[in-house]
């Protein structure tokens, strides 16, 4: 089956050339009086006395050239399977058979900004839509972004599925579902457990709070009751002597005797001070003992960095006056220069585009292409610069406004060789390659 790219206005086109048997096919009359969705726009024209089919791809791009520069995201496997998927269900209604859609990559086209998948359907082709399926699923295997763990798991998975008998697209899009509802249930179990770990930090925290708050309430009390020992204590053993010499002597040996008791009571009033001194006095020393192990380490540090500086400081280099000739090379050496290839911006309001790298492309899609230009004119993929050996080459890529070397429309897909003063228009962007 021979393909070839046409461009007419404002309008791109892929052209099929069908085989005699089908020339008047119901199939051909049944897609070209419906339009249906997630099919390629499909007409039939008599060129030569021979029958051509059209399929529209203005601003559409071939599944092979955005994989080519991107990598397949687990929400775009996903939606590719999910459209082929209505795709089919709808082909059912048109007595269409899937076995005529082409799963080749170079014929699945993509909306590149929406992922919105169109297929090219060709009356009257037998071949085995299963086994192409799984063709399709092995090429991709190999395009996904492998940074994603759940798209590689999809994908595989997919692609596993295929390799049974007597599977369906049924089943590729129960994997597919299977696969986002399980990262869904693992998003909520996630959030469930940082809501829970939330509560038990807050509640730990609660209990941490409380707890300190009642040794602080003790410490203080403890305190207060170690203040107060100092004076409970001699009034104490006063008592204690009164009450041993009244036990002993009676009244006689109280009225005898009675200078033990405040004896007993300064001794004893005295001894609680120092004690109650000596506990005082010792958090203290321990605080600024654990403050100067603290503080040691970080003036050491100081004092180290401080005298490797001074080192580095006075320690003469040898002026060999090599970074002077260094520098004078780098800033006399153009050889890096003359090999950047540029679009020279023609008018104050453009800018050049270097061409630092091939392949290089042009478009407004941030993310998918080189260059951004943002206008209305230009596509989202819009042109390609190639190199081969000294040659360099640019294509149009489908785009809707064009690409013009020369005063000359490259028709879509269509490369052409660039050469020093050549004029290129991207869609209404003039530049000189240089």
């Amino acid at each position: 089956m021979k393909a070839v790219y046409r461009r007419e206005m404002k309008h791109n086109y892929l052209i099929l050339e069908p085989e005699e048997t089908v020339y008047d096919s119901y199939e051909v009359h049944m897609m070209a009086a419906n339009r249906i969705g997630g099919l390629l726009k499909f007409h039939v024209k008599q060129v030569d006395n021979q029958k051509l089919y059209y399929y529209e791809i203005t601003s559409k791009q071939p599944l092979n050239r955005v994989l080519e520069y991107h990598s397949l995201g687990r929400e775009e496997l996903k939606k590719l399977i999910e459209d082929i998927g209505r795709t089919l269900e709808r082909l059912e209604a048109y007595l269409l058979k899937e076995k005529q859609i082409l799963l080749e990559p170079e014929y699945i086209y993509v909306e590149p900004e929406q992922f919105t998948v169109s297929l090219c359907l060709v009356p009257g082709r037998q071949v085995g839509f299963p086994e192409e399926m799984t063709e399709l699923l092995r090429y991709l295997l190999g395009k996904v972004n492998h940074q994603d763990k759940e798209c590689v798991v999809m994908a595989y998975g997919l692609y596993q599925e295929s390799l049974k008998e007597n599977y369906g697209v049924k089943d590729l899009l129960e994997i597919a579902g299977k696969n986002c509802s399980s990262e869904k249930e693992s998003n909520e179990s996630s959030h469930q457990t940082e809501r829970d770990n939330k509560t038990e930090e807050n509640h730990s925290s609660h209990l941490s709070y409380s707890f300190n708050e009642e040794i602080e309430e003790r410490n203080r009390f403890l305190d207060g009751k170690e203040n107060g020992a100092v004076f409970i204590i001699p009034i104490l053993a006063m008592f204690g002597i009164a009450a041993a010499l009244w036990l002993v002597f009676g009244m006689e040996g109280i009225r005898k005797f009675w200078y033990g008791v405040p004896v007993t009571g300064g001794v004893s009033a005295f001894a609680a001070l120092a004690i109650w001194r000596k506990d005082s006095r010792q958090p203290k020393e321990m605080m600024v003992k654990k403050e100067e192990r603290g503080r040691q380490p970080a003036e050491g540090y100081d004092w180290k960095l401080t005298f490797e500086e001074d080192i580095e400081e006075k320690t003469p280099k040898p002026d060999t006056g090599d970074e002077e000739v260094f520098q004078t090379v780098l800033l006399n050496d153009t050889k890096a220069d003359k090999s950047i290839r540029y679009l020279r911006a023609v008018g104050a309001d453009g800018e050049d585009i270097a061409i630092t790298y091939v392949p290089y492309l042009i478009g407004k899609q941030e993310g998918m292409v080189d260059c951004v230009l943002a206008g209305e004119a230009i596509s989202r993929i819009h042109a390609r610069i190639d190199r081969e050996g000294e040659e360099y080459r640019i294509s149009d890529l489908n785009s809707t406004n064009g690409t013009v070397v020369n005063g000359r429309v490259l028709e879509t897909n269509e490369t052409v060789l660039l050469k020093t003063g050549d004029e290129v228009f991207i869609a209404n962007y003039p530049f000189i390659f240089t």
